[in-house]
């Protein structure tokens, strides 16, 4: 049963979450590489301010318009009843992994595809994941909901080591309780969550939660983290909608002078420039392009693919790393068409702008694509190479 769906039926009965974890500098972190750290302290940007904080919640920034109750109703229970169009279900294309490439290196970042909105990225010294789903549904039961049409690049266990946890909402295919409870159990990293995201966590026994809201940030060991707008919503059940903030991630590392934007779940907005503006522009931008149709439905939640490659242009970044399609099937696109329209995009773009060095790298699953950087430190971004072995 398609998520999405089903949040779209829930109302306003909801029970109110436990008050959030409070970050204190006289808490401390234990990690492979610093045996004790201080849990940082949380800074805020100037732009911060609480106007998508409610009562018991949060909310979009950008009112979006009523959907038609009985068109939603009639599409949906046809959803339901006919299940997935098996003519959509074409997966992305994968490869086998050398688990030996699975290694840091001092001289490169490495961003691998492992599916869905799930990616490696490996840095000279640190690693992180965005939105680990490993498992065969994107669900709270194991015999419905989204099923996985094609297996993860590798396993967690496979990974050498994991540092650092992004987490953008708590939807079923983006905070999936089994991988994280297994990357908790293995790999011990710290995890950073939007606001109120923290309880769940905290629930399935984990401590090491860094909570922050949107324009908050902090800084830990070379990289400032911060935490930044989204047009999602959040729901875990028909009684939570909305308790539970939403939100990306832009990650900085401030030794090697390289930056990477993980953008979540999102509709498109103004938010896009305002990263650029108060934040910085990002060498690599992990953007969703999948699961926007039909239009009318989807809009206020999902980009679509133009919508993605203008976010990508608002953001000044270097490199587009489409993210959010070809695994499940979660909406009314077939699972092929997001790359397919993104990359008509860039060609229609790069007929105008030649000479930009911007580039989209459409990845197969389990490809990697690996940014050398310079080992003076002096400048961003020496050369890129995408990696299929």
């Amino acid at each position: 049963m398609n998520i999405y769906l089903i949040h779209f039926l829930m109302k306003k009965t909801q029970i109110i979450f436990a008050f959030s974890m409070l970050i204190s500098c006289s808490s401390y972190i234990n990690t492979k590489e610093h045996s004790m750290h201080p849990i940082p302290k949380v800074q805020q940007l100037n732009i911060y301010n609480k106007k998508h904080h409610t009562e018991d919640g949060f909310k979009n920034l950008y009112p979006s318009p009523e959907r038609p109750f009985f068109k939603s109703f009639f599409w949906i229970s046809n959803k339901l009843i006919t299940g997935e169009d098996k003519s959509k279900i074409v997966p992305a294309d994968s490869i086998s992994v050398n688990l030996d490439d699975l290694k840091n290196s001092s001289s490169e970042y490495k961003f691998w595809w492992v599916g869905h909105s799930t990616v490696l990225v490996q840095g000279p010294k640190f690693t992180f994941i965005t939105d680990p789903q490993f498992s065969d549904r994107a669900s709270p039961v194991s015999f419905a909901g989204p099923i996985r049409h094609k297996p993860p690049a590798f396993q967690i266990k496979d990974i050498p080591k994991i540092d650092f946890v992004l987490i953008s909402h708590n939807h079923y295919d983006h905070l999936d309780e089994n991988s994280i409870k297994t990357i908790h159990q293995i790999h011990d990293p710290i995890f950073f969550v939007p606001l109120k995201v923290g309880e769940i966590l905290k629930d399935w026994g984990i401590q090491k939660i860094v909570e922050l809201d949107w324009w908050e940030y902090v800084e830990i060991f070379d990289f400032k983290i911060y935490c930044t707008p989204a047009r999602h919503f959040s729901a875990r059940s028909l009684w939570d909608r909305n308790k539970t903030l939403w939100g990306g991630w832009f990650v900085e590392d401030t030794k090697h002078q390289f930056n990477f934007y993980f953008a979540g779940d999102t509709g498109y907005e103004a938010f896009f420039k305002e990263i650029h503006d108060h934040i910085g522009k990002p060498h690599v931008a992990l953007i969703p392009i999948g699961a926007f149709e039909p239009r009318w439905f989807m809009r206020e939640v999902h980009v679509n693919p133009e919508e993605a490659f203008r976010a990508f242009l608002d953001l000044d970044a270097d490199v587009l790393f489409p993210i959010h399609w070809g695994t499940f099937f979660l909406a009314e696109e077939p699972m092929d068409l997001p790359p397919k329209r993104l990359k008509e995009s860039y060609e229609n773009w790069k007929k105008e702008n030649s000479s930009s060095n911007k580039s989209v790298k459409i990845l197969k699953i389990g490809e990697f694509i690996k940014i050398a950087l310079d080992q003076n430190y002096g400048s961003r971004l020496i050369s890129l190479e995408r990696e299929s072995k």
